[in-house]
């Protein structure tokens, strides 16, 4: 029999399904990012040619054809290597079954499906995890967080490999949690396939085999468990050189050296800490900065969250070596946004049980960026309207601290943090990306 709070978790879950597929197909609109065509192009070439082709700006390739479709150019090249096959394997498939198997009937309505499936799955998995570490509460703000925010919700519509990776990565972190202290040789191949699948996935997906080898070291995981779950992943490894060996080994190395090669650089850092970005546009959501607030203040309790923070900082220092400056590419984050949304969901129910002031840092950043895209946006703010909503906002915990009223503070941080998911649901509702 399905328990209270699955059946909660359930509702939340069917909700967030018809809000990301509330105008999935015209927001973001097709050519936001092209990305979504190399991942679906990808897959059908391969699934029905058994050749790897996309479209590419990259001149190390050989073979290049002009196509536009729809007013849309694509210099299609082949054998194609920017981006490991899997994630096109899994649209491109998904494409066929719906009779796509050209590139020209390839349409958003059949392909974006995928990642609001595989979005589900993530949302699923953050509950669990933060459920399993941090209580029901935690985990229930956690999955209202995660399932609500536009920034959160519009990219998990849209075909990137980082909506597969994502879900194979908390995957990996939720099963290693479960097993650490009883681990056994099945668990540890199943680490490392999850962990080749990720590297198949993206390259980037390489972060996911690094955070588990350092769980396994931390955690003195004997030598054999942890030896097979390397061999399992070189195995993934070497299985992806083969791949680029087989269809062109030059053109293969060339466009590894060249990605590897990208212009990277310090400003990176302020650039992702101060820039929120929705694909190709920049959104300023409060939430994005609070959840980094979260994750640095996270560092101070390194054995509460260390299965959150592992995961998030190494993933995060692997963009910042990896990622262009000042590049809007705002779907490098995703994997980002499931740590964001527990580690701030934990310190916010914390907050309210202890009565320390965290909860005001929500105040600051959701209710200031929900005061301008709900109110100013709509009907302007003037000097006056600020400075009466802000008061407003601050003024009933400030008394209720003042007047050391425990009950009434921990009433009112969550009145504010519902009232919040709700203005998150209404935006996210009427999101309408810049054209």
């Amino acid at each position: 029999m399905l328990s209270k709070q699955n059946i909660i978790v359930g509702i939340i879950l069917f909700l967030s399904l018809l809000l990301k597929f509330h105008n999935y197909v015209v927001y973001p609109q097709r050519g936001a990012t092209s990305d979504e065509y190399t991942y679906s192009f990808l897959g059908v070439s391969l699934l029905t040619k058994y050749i790897p082709i996309s479209w590419s700006y990259f001149g190390a390739y050989k073979n290049r054809q002009d196509l536009t479709i729809n007013k849309i150019y694509f210099p299609i090249v082949w054998p194609y290597f920017d981006h490991p096959p899997l994630n096109g394997l899994v649209v491109g498939g998904w494409a066929l079954l719906f009779g796509e198997n050209t590139f020209e009937k390839i349409q958003l309505s059949v392909i974006r499906i995928v990642p609001i499936f595989l979005s589900t799955v993530s949302s699923l998995l953050v509950y669990l995890i933060a459920q399993k570490r941090y209580g029901f509460r935690a985990a229930l703000w956690a999955l209202l967080i995660y399932t609500t925010v536009p920034i959160f919700v519009i990219q998990t519509r849209v075909v990137l490999a980082e909506n597969l990776l994502t879900p194979l990565l908390l995957l990996t972190i939720y099963l290693y949690d479960r097993v650490q202290k009883r681990m056994s040789m099945t668990h540890a191949i199943l680490l490392g396939v999850l962990s080749g699948l990720s590297l198949w996935t993206k390259e980037v997906g390489i972060c996911v085999f690094i955070i588990v080898c350092f769980f396994m070291i931390t955690d003195r995981i004997r030598i054999h468990l942890s030896s097979s779950f390397i061999f399992i992943f070189a195995l993934f490894l070497l299985g992806y050189v083969a791949y680029g060996m087989y269809f062109d080994k030059e053109v293969f190395w060339n466009i590894i050296t060249t990605q590897v090669t990208r212009d990277v650089g310090p400003q990176t850092l302020l650039y992702v800490l101060s820039t929120p970005i929705i694909i190709n546009k920049i959104y300023y959501d409060g939430w994005y900065f609070l959840g980094f607030v979260s994750l640095f203040a996270s560092l101070l309790y390194i054995k509460e969250f260390k299965i959150i923070i592992v995961p998030a900082f190494i993933y995060f220092l692997f963009l910042l070596l990896l990622l262009t400056q000042k590049a809007e590419m705002g779907w490098y984050l995703i994997p980002l946004f499931p740590f964001m949304a527990i580690v701030t969901s934990r310190f916010l129910v914390e907050s309210l049980q202890t009565g320390n002031w965290y909860v005001i840092i929500m105040i600051l950043f959701v209710g200031f960026s929900h005061m301008q895209h709900l109110y100013q946006e709509n009907f302007g703010l003037t000097t006056s309207h600020f400075r009466f909503f802000s008061t407003m906002l601050f003024g009933p915990f400030i008394l209720a601290i003042i007047l050391k009223k425990e009950n009434i503070f921990q009433k009112l941080g969550s009145l504010y943090f519902y009232s919040f998911i709700i203005g998150n649901i209404y935006l996210t509702y009427n999101y309408i990306h810049p054209a």
